[in-house]
């Protein structure tokens, strides 16, 4: 008896853990090195919380880590924005601020997806797990496909 018990709590325990995928991995990566995301650069005519008409929310707020902040202010940059460059995007119902619905993230990631400037997408519940899609997503990037290098803000 005490054998078949130990096999059954063998057998749940493997089945629980889930393996994570390479996209997984990757958006548990992003979660940790966008830590301290808030003190990042907000995109100077878009800072603070905005009205949005997006599935993003009805209000959102931007940030820049150094890279995409200083690809967006340099006026001789070209139309692709350089690897290593993310955006952060947060969601929120009201216009404080005060309910946030979630946290999209885009970056830039040398041959993630050549075919949409690899760009590599993932949507996070506020507490950091995963909210759903993420990686080279289509529904990210069929509407973003009209925007400066996927991107639909003017940064400047």
């Amino acid at each position: 008896m005490i054998k078949k018990k130990i096999l059954l709590l063998l057998l749940f325990f493997s089945c629980s853990e889930k393996e994570m995928t390479l996209d997984e991995e990757i958006a548990v990566g992003v979660w940790d090195e966008i830590n301290g995301y808030e003190s990042w650069t907000q995109p100077g005519n878009f800072s603070g919380i905005q009205e949005s008409n997006s599935v993003h929310g009805n209000y959102v707020q931007i940030w820049l880590n150094e890279i995409s902040s200083e690809f967006l202010h340099d006026t001789t940059a070209g139309m692709i924005m350089p690897s290593g460059s993310i955006i952060i995007k947060e969601a929120y119902s009201d216009i404080l601020g005060e309910n946030t619905t979630g946290i999209t993230v885009m970056k830039k990631i040398t041959d993630y997806d050549p075919t949409h400037n690899d760009w590599f997408w993932v949507s996070y519940k506020f507490n950091g797990s995963l909210a759903g899609k993420n990686g080279a997503e289509e529904f990210c990037y069929s509407c973003h496909h009209s925007g400066k290098d996927y991107v639909l803000f003017n940064g400047q």
